[in-house]
């Protein structure tokens, strides 16, 4: 009986002092509360660090996916900066991450952080002054792309990104006497008599020829800032990208091209088919991908995110930023009506010295930048005034916009 009595004291003197290294760990803030709840509960998805020397963020795409850190799976795994930061154990650690129709991403890393051989994680440090641990994002070595996918998951992505951008294609009539053109490169033509035109966007994948990416630029040959070639797709990372019933949307770069075909009304085929031809100009165009259900859905982002969201907008804007070197402008917005081939509206403030500020109204139509009202043509001498007869038109974009961005 007195043997039984002094395990029992024993064990609750075990348990005091388990509790009291617990107890100092949260104290000296080695230790989270949310870790020793975890630990309370036996939910140890992550080895956890009692000397929190590094703590760590993670980057991953597509963010519909599912975490695993050294095969136990991670309930929450911090993706914002604005989140908290996990701390591990010393010791490799392996990030795998699960999202259909990908395979599985994964990589090893090392705690505390070294250039070990066998770590093939990219891990970039965060510069917080108000922490006196290190912070690292840890991302895989490579980012996805279409080529990360099967060959039929290629295929299917590609109809319907192609798809969605079909929905923009639109239709206007060039009037006998309105400038019109194909591209940046090719002439500003004026038509004699009406013309049927059409505007498609079409996505441009082909690797194997020369790049020209116009418009705003984020790196250079139609790439992104790592280099990554945007006609195979290149990923964005936003903290807390937007949703779609639930899934967030996996954030991308495609380059597209505004093309224009013009045919002569009742004019025979062989008139018709001499105005064909020619591609329209490379450009940025950022998306939303989602998977649901086993099927690629793809959206813009909404109006105003950035520059990139109205693809009949893009060129126009390269040529307002030119304006911007110059000249103090205010606000710029850039307005498309449900029917792009009407153009692309931009809205200026300008505020020049001993003067009421005003708006300067350029139009980009049919690929032709022209300035709208003296306040522009004060801006940009050089550009051609804009055909009164298109004053309705202006009207129609202003009083029905489809998307201000």
């Amino acid at each position: 009986m007195r043997l039984r009595k002094q395990a029992r004291l024993c064990i609750k003197i075990g348990i005091i002092i388990i509790l009291l290294l617990i107890l100092e760990a949260t104290v000296t803030q080695e230790w989270s509360i949310n870790d020793v709840v975890r630990l309370v509960r036996g939910a140890q998805e992550v080895s956890l660090s009692l000397t929190g020397d590094d703590s760590f963020f993670f980057q991953v795409s597509p963010p519909w996916g599912k975490a695993v850190l050294d095969g136990k799976p991670v309930e929450h795994l911090p993706l914002s900066t604005n989140d908290t930061p996990i701390s591990l154990a010393p010791g490799q650690h392996t990030l795998q991450w699960n999202a259909e129709p990908f395979p599985t991403q994964s990589c090893k890393f090392t705690v505390p952080v070294s250039s070990s051989p066998q770590q093939n994680c990219v891990l970039t440090q965060i510069a917080d002054s108000s922490r006196a641990d290190t912070i690292y994002m840890v991302s895989f070595p490579d980012r996805l792309s279409l080529k990360s996918l099967a060959p039929e998951q290629q295929s299917a992505l590609l109809q319907a990104i192609q798809s969605y951008l079909d929905t923009f294609q639109a239709h206007e009539t060039v009037q006998p006497g309105e400038p019109f053109r194909y591209n940046a490169t090719s002439p500003i033509q004026t038509a004699a008599h009406p013309l049927a035109a059409t505007l498609r966007f079409l996505l441009d994948t082909d690797v194997n020829m020369p790049t020209d990416c116009q418009g705003p630029l984020i790196g250079v040959h139609c790439q992104d800032g790592q280099g990554s070639d945007c006609r195979l797709i290149c990923t964005r990372f936003f903290p807390q990208p937007d949703t779609l019933n639930g899934i967030p949307a996996w954030d991308v770069f495609v380059i597209t091209r505004p093309t224009w075909t013009y045919r002569a009304v009742n004019a025979p085929d062989a008139a018709k088919d001499s105005l064909e031809g020619q591609a329209g100009d490379q450009q940025y165009t950022f998306l939303q991908i989602f998977w649901i259900q086993h099927t690629w859905h793809v959206l813009v982002h909404k109006a105003g995110d950035s520059s990139f969201d109205d693809p009949n907008c893009t060129l126009m804007i390269s040529n307002i930023l030119a304006i911007s070197t110059n000249t103090a402008i205010q606000n710029p917005s850039f307005t498309s009506n449900q029917n792009r081939a009407l153009g692309c509206l931009a809205t200026i403030g300008v505020k020049e010295a001993h003067s009421q500020p005003s708006n300067a109204y350029f139009l980009w139509r049919f690929g032709v930048f022209t300035a709208v009202n003296p306040a522009a043509h004060q801006l940009q001498p050089q550009l051609p005034i804009t055909d009164p007869r298109l004053q309705p038109v202006i009207q129609e974009i202003q009083r029905h916009p489809a998307i201000i961005s």
